[in-house]
């Protein structure tokens, strides 16, 4: 970036009388010695959570050839071990300027660093000076909070993986926010998307926009679980109200369908966590964290809830990532999304249209379905999955309920005949003059706000009123619909009941011999036998697994073990059902030397 030349009085007041502010807006020092650099002065490192800070002494006859962040009054080896050296040039007969480049954690944005200098002069005595030269006064340096710098932490946070700097960039970012003034606020420049640089992220709504109250949204990520758990997975928004309203409606319905079950909550969106957590100070777990606090918590019966609409990639992905920790749990059931039957369609189809009626003031869904001249076109988020065919058998669901004036659109057009300029052509074909846009989606966040009811000359709602429709919009989500809560908590019952009760067991007995060890298990009835699992490493990488049948025989004798070494054992349950084996978690595990 190209930095402002005159200073905008923002600097530290000087240490000493003598000293002056610094031209440079991105760094100040009390010195006065440093001089703007065009480029990248000051560059945010999301991998390790570090500013990269480039700068230049001012043409003068000393030469600093050394800096270090350190107070003056420390010792030269301790100057040394962290001190960054310059690049020296020469600008004129006997001027030099240094250029430095240093790396700070991002938690010093905006603080007063202490620092000390290496320097070559000669002094007015005639005295030559080449070392760690101490002033009368210690002096500082700070990189200062900048709309830059504060653009740079948004898309250090805008990222898709969690790392182990995720959760200092998030709270830099929001503290370098409050440090603007409002005027610099609306400075804070968008950036492009990692994942599609056209698409313009972050920029003042980041941290400006109010989407509603967060405190008033409840993050279900406390411990004390229990032995069953309800996880609900969804993607996410960051948009407040429609979070709570939305996403946590459907919690709170499953909550209260069934109490037996601890609810808890996992996103599978990390860039929404980290909005969220950075604008709001709420920790949402993504689904790595929701398992292993489950973990932790020793759960042994879960039950996953997707609020997913169909089975695309997103719902398989999850699967996939839950079904890691397979063998961490006695058994993993997963319940169906949105609309998984004819039934289910119907049943959303019929919800969101005489909602969107009633809202739209028609006094009925037939009275709505028969208007000459009102569409309502419920918008989607589209996929290239093949589940994307929901889509079109969603506008078939709506003709044969009768709703003719209805049209089902998709975000990413996908499949082609839902793009907005296809639907946009069956309204206009209809004879339709006036539109109502209303997402059909669980949450009604930036899709809803932006992409359908933004005032972008490409939103939906812009390009509708562009084709001369008389256009409005319900931001409004599936999930706060009584209906569609309904339909999710069926969908639990339904997995709920697949599940086969089985009982923990434990170790009880633990007897090491020569090459052997005799195990013997808690005695659990009704059950159809016991696992024991064993290994030379505590995480049970490569371990082995015996069986015994039958819930009277607890004691087995497992031989061929590996003489003077360790070895780790667990115990569980299981149960034959219908064919099927079903298993409890793993107990404890217990240790023994094999002799």
């Amino acid at each position: 970036m190209s930095i402002p030349v005159l200073g905008t009085g923002r600097a530290y007041a000087a240490d000493t009388a003598d000293t002056a502010e610094t031209a440079s807006t991105d760094i100040v020092s009390d010195l006065g010695m440093f001089t703007p650099l065009s480029g990248d002065t000051v560059t945010v490192n999301r991998n390790n959570a570090t500013v990269k800070v480039k700068f230049s002494t001012k043409s003068m006859s000393r030469q600093y050839t050394k800096l270090a962040l350190v107070s003056q009054t420390k010792s030269d080896a301790e100057k040394n071990k962290s001190a960054a050296s310059a690049s020296v040039s020469e600008t004129s007969t006997g001027k030099y300027s240094s250029t430095f480049t240093i790396s700070i954690p991002v938690e010093k944005i905006g603080t007063k660093l202490p620092v000390s200098y290496y320097q070559k002069f000669t002094k007015s005595d005639g005295t030559k000076v080449d070392g760690w030269y101490n002033f009368d006064a210690q002096h500082y340096l700070t990189v200062v909070n900048t709309p830059d710098i504060v653009s740079q932490l948004e898309d250090a946070i805008y990222y898709q993986e969690w790392t182990k700097t995720t959760n200092r960039l998030c709270a830099q970012a929001r503290k370098s926010w409050d440090a603007l003034t409002d005027a610099e606020k609306h400075e804070v420049k968008e950036f492009g998307y990692y994942k599609d640089t056209d698409e313009q992220k972050g920029g003042y709504d980041y941290f400006g926009l109010d989407t509603g109250d967060a405190s008033k949204d409840n993050p279900l990520n406390a411990n004390g679980i229990g032995k069953k758990e309800l996880l609900v997975v969804s993607f996410g928004t960051s948009f407040n109200n429609s979070r709570i309203a939305t996403i946590g409606g459907v919690e709170k319905a499953l909550k209260t369908a069934y109490p037996s079950y601890s609810v808890r909550r996992g996103f599978t969106s990390q860039i929404i966590i980290n909005h969220i957590q950075a604008r709001d100070n709420e920790c949402i777990d993504n689904i790595d964290q929701a398992m292993d606090r489950a973990v932790k918590n020793k759960v042994n019966t879960l039950v996953v809830q997707s609020t997913t609409l169909m089975s695309g990639a997103e719902y398989n992905e999850m699967k996939d990532e839950i079904n890691q920790y397979k063998d961490d749990f006695g058994q993993i059931v997963f319940s169906k999304p949105l609309c998984s039957s004819t039934a289910d369609k119907d049943a959303v189809a019929t919800a969101i249209y005489k909602d969107a009626a009633s809202l739209a003031g028609f006094s009925d869904v037939k009275t709505a379905s028969e208007s000459k001249d009102t569409a309502f076109v419920f918008m989607g988020h589209g996929t290239s999955h093949e589940a994307a065919v929901l889509y079109d058998e969603m506008q078939d669901v709506v003709s044969k309920l009768g709703y003719k004036n209805c049209f089902i659109g998709t975000v990413e057009g996908k499949p082609a005949d839902t793009s907005c300029e296809s639907v946009i052509a069956k309204v206009k074909a209809a004879g339709y003059s006036k539109v109502i846009l209303r997402p059909l989606m669980v949450v009604a966040g930036d899709h809803a706000n932006n992409d359908m009811a933004g005032s972008d000359a490409d939103s939906w709602k812009s390009r509708f009123t562009a084709a001369g429709c008389s256009t409005s919009c319900q931001i409004k989500g599936l999930g706060q619909l009584e209906d569609i809560q309904k339909i999710y908590t069926a969908h639990a019952k339904a997995a709920i009941s697949s599940v086969v009760p089985t009982k923990e067991t434990y170790i009880v007995s633990l007897n090491a011999g020569t090459g052997k060890a005799v195990v013997k298990v808690k005695k659990q009835s009704n059950m159809s036998g016991y696992q024991i699992r064993y290994s030379t490493g505590k995480t049970f990488k490569n371990s082995k697994t015996a069986t015994v049948k039958g819930s009277g025989k607890t004691v087995l004798t497992l031989n061929r073990l590996k003489s003077k070494k360790t070895y780790y054992f667990e115990a569980r349950t299981y149960k034959i059902k219908n064919g099927k084996k079903y298993c409890s978690r793993w107990s404890t595990a217990k240790k023994a030397l094999i002799k």
